[in-house]
């Protein structure tokens, strides 16, 4: 059976605008809504979100392929990349990797061959992996678990022979102007790299960087895609085997295209219900931190960052000791001050499982 780009119609890349017109419209309004939100937040607010977004989306790209970070040293190391842009000096591999995605989020920095592999030694600093840092030196297949001691080859990527002229076709595009739109542009990108495949490791997670990367020449996107695409795995990988379809002379993207949009515009849904709870949360803490103790408000802030559906579950006597290492009748006593001045309300139940709602 022959592959997509063993087609005369490789790689010609279409997609019917009509059928994707109305998700477009919605992914569009989405990211224009979340871009103006974020505006009107303070520089701080700003930062803040960020920092989470760009922390999101590694923890995102590399939870889809089955790889755990520690979000603390990423944090860490996303401040550090904020603060020293330039540095090409690293002590730990998530410094490397918060340098890729800020570097992928840079409309200074133009997409070249030397650019991707400059990305894909960034994603592997400090590991062993075959051809870092350049073009895979083997074929590669990518499989589907069958019966036991069984597989089904899904897909059979270019070989290593035609990866230069496969990346300069594909760079060569990037990098002209086109009249269609952002959104539509970054999932043709990223099918488009996914199809060539052309590293040996990492090409899922440098695909996604490159999605940024087209989003930043206009603006960057506001949010982190990555970490929906994570929450829908397995429709994201069916979307890109459908986004392959060869029609004649041309090969219809239209199914992935019109999945891209509509992952864009649950994404968004999220980052806004997230900039809103970042503004209620500020809010909170302009009315009240006067009037709390610094054990008070080091718990009120202990539960706010675990997000808002923690925030919703409220707080208990117990879980208030447990987070504040105070004495059990202590707790209590500082949870009817914060009744007091407005911060909590009381449920009508009594005794130690009393729970207390947080006032937003």
């Amino acid at each position: 059976m022959p592959w997509i780009w063993q087609s005369s119609a490789w790689p010609n890349f279409w997609y019917d605008a009509q059928e994707v017109a109305s998700d477009l419209a919605s992914a569009s309004q989405a990211i224009g809504e979340i871009t103006g939100m974020q505006a009107g937040l303070s520089a701080s607010e700003r930062e803040e979100l960020q920092l989470r977004r760009i922390v999101q989306e590694a923890l995102g790209s590399f939870g889809i392929e089955g790889v755990t970070l520690d979000r603390t040293q990423l944090e860490v190391s996303v401040v550090a990349s904020l603060l020293h842009r330039e540095r090409n000096a690293f002590d730990r591999r998530s410094d490397a990797i918060a340098t890729l995605l800020l570097r992928a989020r840079d409309h200074h920095d133009p997409v070249s061959a030397e650019t991707l592999c400059e990305w894909h030694r960034l994603l592997f600093f400090r590991m062993e992996v075959d051809d870092p840092g350049r073009w895979r030196q083997s074929d590669i297949e990518i499989v589907r678990s069958a019966v036991a001691g069984t597989h089904e080859v899904l897909f059979k990527a270019p070989p290593p022979e035609r990866l230069n002229q496969e990346m300069s076709r594909l760079l060569a595009w990037m990098a002209t102007e086109h009249v269609m739109p952002v959104s539509i542009k970054a999932a043709i990108a990223h099918l488009w790299f996914e199809t060539i495949h052309p590293f040996a490791d990492g090409n899922g997670r440098i695909g996604r960087a490159l999605i940024d990367n087209v989003f930043a020449q206009q603006n960057a996107l506001p949010f982190s895609l990555s970490r929906q695409i994570e929450m829908e795995k397995r429709a994201y990988y069916e979307a890109l085997q459908a986004g392959r379809h060869e029609d004649g002379d041309r090969i219809d993207a239209t199914a992935f295209v019109t999945w891209f949009l509509q992952c864009l515009c649950r994404a968004a849904q999220v980052a806004r219900q997230e900039a809103q709870f970042l503004l209620a949360r500020n809010a909170f803490f302009i009315r009240h931190s006067a009037a709390m103790s610094q054990r008070q408000e080091a718990v009120m802030r202990k539960i706010f960052e675990a997000g808002p559906k923690r925030v919703a579950e409220g707080i208990s006597a117990r879980s208030y000791a447990r987070i504040s290492g105070a004495s059990g009748p202590t707790a209590t006593r500082d949870l009817n001050a914060l009744v007091a001045i407005g911060v909590l309300s009381r449920s009508e139940a009594g005794g130690r499982s009393t729970a207390y709602t947080i006032r937003l």
